[in-house]
């Protein structure tokens, strides 16, 4: 029970990093300019802010709907692991944008951006990898099936 309360805790985490990540990279991306217009305006800088707001809309819905199952008592380890795998790997691709978006500045020191893309591989790890999440996954699909 406890396991699977850290790990909607991990996730809601992941969700409040990634948004704060996705609106440095969304401020960045209105206001610097290349070519005479903001880079945020290409396509392929564009697509990565869309990306990442479809992906944290999604944990963000996935990590209330495991609160509510929580509430009720039905929710299962395969649950919490789900939660688990996609907020930290969200975070990490969010991450991982936003580097891109900010091109060489997003590894200076002085930009929080890179300690954000170095933590974020943290959360990927700490309370499960993503690899024994994905075991509890596949465990619970498989076992009524007698596999």
């Amino acid at each position: 029970k406890w396991l699977g309360m850290g790990r909607i805790w991990v996730g809601a985490t992941c969700c409040g990093k990634a948004e704060r990540i996705l609106d440095m990279a969304t401020n960045w991306a209105a206001t610097r300019k290349q070519f005479g217009k903001p880079i945020g305006t290409f396509q392929a800088t564009g697509f990565r802010l869309a990306d990442g707001a479809i992906n944290l809309r999604a944990a963000e819905l996935l990590v209330n709907d495991a609160v509510a199952r929580a509430e009720k008592g039905v929710m299962s380890d395969a649950d919490a692991a789900m939660i688990k795998v996609f907020c930290s790997e969200m975070l990490n691709k969010i991450a991982d944008d936003a580097v891109q978006i900010f091109g060489g500045m997003g590894l200076m020191e002085e930009m929080p951006i890179q300690r954000f893309w170095r933590d974020s591989r943290l959360e990927r790890i700490w309370d499960g990898t993503s690899e024994i999440q994905r075991h509890i996954i596949t465990r619970s699909i498989l076992r009524p099936l007698g596999a």
